[in-house]
């Protein structure tokens, strides 16, 4: 087999689906094969272990477990080329040329597959972390409509790629990932949490200073990631004892 990560859907438990050969731009012909597979749900009130990811530009994404286990999964390659490709844009953007509008409209192509494979690959890598340290439900924040809001307090220099970065499309890998491991996806609320102290609960924007995160109360201090990830697994974690005092709920009615 050509495609090792393909190996997983020949183990038998996969069902076979539509299928079609596919001539790609470059040329070659792919066989585009559709697989199906029955993952029974599983309940958030039977979980035990729970990860919170932030997901940003300083770092693609950072993990925090319950037991304060974490990782750093750095995006620092992909800004670099990121820019390159705002450079290119703003010179060709400058020419006006009708070449220059069809290289713009490739080089948008080439950026957001781009984004996309760097997405499947943090993905994949977050996955496995929560794999290796017994994770049952993964912490995310509810991003819908969060982009307009904040938009507007981010610099002009970096307007375009606080709007563009696929933060949401990272998110659905990882959900989707997740759960054909057997884990749960959850959302919460993505309100202070990269402004509340995790030792004392003190919020205020005074707390975040960029990368850095010192609670103006009690002076706890740590990477300002780091604490909007242990924040996630926190409220993650507060829901499961919600639910359970509630009386049990399906899983599948909290993932979004």
């Amino acid at each position: 087999m050509n495609y090792g990560h393909a190996k997983q859907y020949f183990d038998g438990s996969w069902k076979y689906q539509a299928s079609r050969v596919v001539k790609h731009r470059d040329g070659d012909y792919y066989f585009h094969l559709c697989v199906e597979k029955e993952i029974p749900d599983k309940k958030l009130t039977d979980a035990s272990t729970f990860m919170g990811i932030d997901v940003g530009m300083n770092y693609l994404a950072v993990a925090s477990t319950t037991d304060r286990k974490c990782s750093f999964f750095v995006g620092g390659e992909i800004k670099n080329l990121r820019n390159q490709y705002k450079s290119m844009r703003a010179r060709l953007q400058s020419k006006g040329t009708l070449s220059a509008k069809r290289m713009l409209k490739h080089l948008s192509g080439k950026e957001k597959r781009l984004m996309r494979d760097v997405n499947h690959k943090i993905s994949k890598e977050i996955v496995k972390f929560a794999s290796e340290k017994g994770v049952s439900v993964i912490g995310l924040e509810d991003l819908t409509g969060i982009r307009d809001s904040t938009l507007s307090k981010v610099s002009k220099k970096r307007r375009h790629n606080h709007s563009s970065w696929a933060f949401r499309q990272l998110q659905t890998f990882i959900e989707y990932k997740a759960r054909e491991s057997g884990i749960i996806t959850h959302y919460v609320d993505p309100s202070y949490t990269s402004q509340t102290c995790i030792r004392c609960n003190h919020i205020s924007k005074n707390n975040r200073n960029r990368l850095s995160f010192r609670c103006e109360k009690c002076g706890y201090e740590n990477n300002a990631d780091l604490i909007g990830a242990m924040n996630i697994e926190h409220k993650t974690r507060d829901y499961r004892y919600i639910l359970e005092s509630q009386g049990c709920l399906s899983a599948t009615q909290t993932n979004a």
